[in-house]
């Protein structure tokens, strides 16, 4: 039953405000906004039309987190730097709120949880960094400035086509911190990972209710013909925000709701074909993933690292997996909602399981071809931190706004060239990485460094000259400082380069 219901000053239909504390909603008919005040409304305009994205998710839907009902009862659209994502406004059976972000199948609930005691300056974090709050040390994961594309139904806030939000997300393990710094102090929004089959979600939206909207069917895998060159290519419609043609590597943003080409990838006459391509269906236990676009990428540090081969998959039961194609095999990974329990320059925990960090170093993506959820560009770099329990890989991914975990295993060449139902040529490409007999390690530059060789040797010329150098023998501490002078030199020349 409704807390306040008002006519629309804009078409006279009844809007209904189911939370005492929403302050803005929008006509359900004539998208007029209505901004409330005590027991008055007042027309604000009228919202801009979403963007049709295939969101199960609608006005109504109903669920249970932590023990109790909810309800959605608004949404707004927000647009950033490499796509589209959804916040949908959540009203709890005891009257309380909470967002449910939703970003291309990914689901995030979170509520408020007070205002943040000492916050960071939201311009001077950088991911990684870590933050106190709650008695939690949590670590920056993704710094996103965004603006509303549109929004529906009620909500705790007034927003327009002006509303800029400037959020942080913060990790810890399996949870969810948010710092919204629309309002100063930031407000915190507490919460973790989730799917719809675990949140009981009720009143989804239909495949025929997804065919009225947008006329295409949700994850159905749909043809573009690129509006540059008019080759045909697979889409995900709703999935995919973005699209390089293969054909002629244009980049073609979809976030509007309809084919715009932004710009146009130069030749690269080093450019090479991909074993797996762009629309082709592999089969994975059971399910049709299509190969939705692949990068080729490289370590620029050192142009003798070969490359190695990213493709993405999906599947509209399942979402978004990756394969990664490398000189020494395959692998499968996966982008890991529950991150580690701790993790150091050296070291890493996971489930449990140690594992040792080998390299680190930058990647760069050198090739793009196909459709992903994000703006994915040639030249995009990402430092790479990889720890290793076995024949497993922990990687640490971070680039200038975000970071993330992921967890990949190795998988036979026959068996990728089961999935695909085809015979597959030998692997020629790289590993992520160097060789593992190779003593180059990367830094954080993504430089090659002997460093940690040189502190080896370092550490035993001490020890073998320490009884000379201990009654303070000037002569044995002047021959060992040139030692290690002309030790150290060559590195930092190099290094400085």
């Amino acid at each position: 039953m409704a807390m306040y219901q008002a006519a629309c000053p804009g078409c006279g239909a009844p809007v209904e405000f189911r939370s005492a504390a929403s302050r803005m909603a929008v006509c359900g008919y004539c998208r007029t906004t209505l901004l409330r005040d005590a027991d008055a409304v007042r027309d604000i305009g009228k919202q801009a039309a979403l963007i049709e994205d295939h969101s199960p998710v609608q006005i109504m839907t109903a669920g249970q987190y932590a023990g109790q009902g909810f309800t959605v009862v608004g949404r707004i659209q927000l647009r950033y730097e490499h796509g589209v994502w959804n916040e949908w406004y959540l009203l709890f059976d005891d009257g309380s709120g909470g967002w449910l972000g939703d970003f291309a199948g990914q689901f995030v609930l979170t509520r408020p949880d007070g205002d943040a005691v000492g916050p960071p300056l939201f311009d001077k974090v950088e991911p990684g960094n870590r933050w106190s709050h709650g008695g939690t040390f949590w670590h920056a994961a993704d710094i996103r400035k965004a603006e509303c594309v549109a929004a529906e139904g009620e909500l705790p806030f007034p927003v327009d086509a002006r509303w800029v939000a400037r959020v942080i997300d913060y990790r810890h393990r399996d949870e969810f911190l948010t710092l919204d710094y629309s309002d100063l102090p930031p407000v915190c929004y507490r919460g973790r990972a989730v799917s719809l089959a675990g949140l009981h979600a009720q009143r989804l939206r239909d495949a025929d209710e997804v065919a009225g909207r947008a006329g295409r069917l949700k994850g159905g895998v749909a043809t573009l013909v690129c509006p540059a060159c008019g080759a045909p290519t697979a889409v995900v419609p709703g999935a995919t925000q973005h699209l390089t043609c293969p054909s002629c590597r244009s980049q073609i943003s979809l976030a509007a709701g309809q084919a715009e080409v932004v710009s146009r990838q130069a030749a690269d006459d080093r450019a090479v074909g991909a074993t797996l391509q762009a629309g082709e269906t592999l089969t994975i236990e059971g399910l049709a993933w299509r190969v939705m676009g692949w990068l080729r990428c490289g370590v620029p540090a050192d142009a003798s690292e070969p490359e190695w081969f990213e493709y993405l998959l999906y599947a509209p039961q399942a979402g978004f997996s990756w394969l990664v194609e490398t000189r020494q095999g395959w692998q499968r990974a996966r982008v890991l909602d529950a991150w580690p329990e701790s993790f150091s320059a050296t070291a890493a925990t996971l489930a449990g399981q140690a594992f040792v960090r080998r390299y680190l170093y930058v990647a760069e993506v050198r090739q793009v071809v196909g459709a992903f959820p994000w703006q994915a560009r040639a030249g995009d770099r990402t430092e790479i931190g990889e720890y290793v329990q076995g024949d497993r890989v922990l990687n640490l991914e971070r680039s200038k706004h975000e970071m993330g975990w992921s967890l990949a295993e190795p998988v036979s060449l026959d068996q990728v060239a089961s999935w695909a139902g085809r015979r597959l040529a030998s692997i020629a490409t790289a590993p992520a990485g160097l060789s593992t007999d190779s003593p180059v390690l990367l830094d954080a530059a993504g430089k090659a460094t002997l460093k940690p060789l040189a502190w080896t040797f370092t550490g035993l010329i001490g020890v073998l000259n320490l009884r000379y150098i201990l009654p303070f023998n000037i002569d044995a501490l002047v021959v060992t400082g040139i030692a290690l002078y002309l030790l150290w030199l060559p590195l930092n020349v190099k290094e400085s380069d």
